[in-house]
């Protein structure tokens, strides 16, 4: 079964992990920063959260093999869903990225950094996220 990637920890990604954790979907979580990793654990038992750590920073990056079929980028910072998103693209081209935001600018920032979907939301309920998933895009 394909997994789901999620980066950028904030109220809204809470929301969704537990969509996934209550549909029993297989997901990972990226992060590069221990206290991070630390408040993912803390939303659900550690057994059932993978998460991983990434060092986003530097020019060449750890990549796991993993079989990621759509990730997830939540927007705490321009700068890191950037990042992320980059390192998203590297490592799995084919995966559908979408990026859920909450300002309007980034979205051709986002696009050019190959974003497949940039979904602009003020919510914090995201259970709607999970139907990009299962419709997506052929690339």
């Amino acid at each position: 079964m394909e997994t789901i990637a999620v980066a950028g920890f904030n109220e809204t990604s809470v929301n969704f992990i537990r969509q996934l954790l209550y549909r029993q979907l297989p997901f990972v979580v990226l992060t590069n920063s221990k206290l991070e990793a630390r408040r993912v654990l803390e939303v659900a038992d550690a057994s059932v959260i993978k998460v991983v750590r990434v060092r986003t920073t530097g020019r060449t990056w750890t990549i796991p093999e993993l079989p990621i079929a759509t990730v997830y980028i939540f927007e705490n910072s321009l700068p890191l869903s950037c990042r992320y998103l980059r390192y998203c693209r590297s490592q799995w081209a084919k995966a559908a990225i979408c990026v859920i935001t909450t300002n309007w600018h980034p979205k051709a920032i986002y696009k050019a950094l190959g974003a497949d979907q940039i979904i602009y939301t003020q919510g914090e309920e995201v259970s709607y996220l999970l139907t990009f998933a299962e419709q997506k895009p052929e690339l």
